[in-house]
């Protein structure tokens, strides 16, 4: 895969992951923001979209954006209360499972609102955009895919 492949793959990437939010996530002085949005709007460009599919898409895009945020806050407060947790001399174990599924609740909840979000994506669009954003998605997992392979290869040739 080229160069230009595998960058245009990862920003893509992005852009239909919508926030795609680790347990980690760090909101690094708005710059994630900033990045994001571009990554919408090169994704827009590259599907063509009219005035009024980008009106409505931005739309979506912002009421995702606002979601995601609140689960972001949700999941740092609910990662610190965890590492309070771990620093005891003593460990509640009740406690420290009721966090973790709260966490799990959390990121599976942002999963279905990204496919979701996909998905009323995806009536906003006409059937040559559908087909452009599929072929592109399906892109971008091969992609990730590979660099998944890559990682764990490097990963086993470190441990050598």
């Amino acid at each position: 895969m080229s160069l230009n492949k595998a960058l245009f793959a990862v920003a893509l990437g992005a852009s239909l992951m919508m926030f795609n939010v680790s347990v980690e996530a760090r909101n690094h002085g708005g710059m994630h923001d900033s990045h994001s949005m571009k990554q919408h709007q090169m994704m827009m460009g590259k599907l063509g979209v009219n005035d009024e599919q980008r009106a409505k898409i931005d739309k979506l895009y912002e009421q995702r954006r606002e979601a995601v945020k609140s689960h972001q806050e949700q999941m740092q407060e609910l990662m610190q209360q965890q590492r309070h947790m771990m620093r005891q001399d003593t460990l509640d174990k009740t406690k420290l499972h009721s966090n973790l599924r709260k966490q799990a609740d959390i990121k599976a909840e942002m999963m279905a609102g990204k496919h979701q979000h996909y998905m009323e994506v995806q009536k906003h669009l006409n059937e040559e955009q559908r087909a452009k954003m599929k072929e592109l998605r399906d892109e971008m997992y091969e992609m990730r895919e590979e660099m998944r392979e890559e990682a764990q290869e490097r990963r086993k040739d470190n441990r050598g």
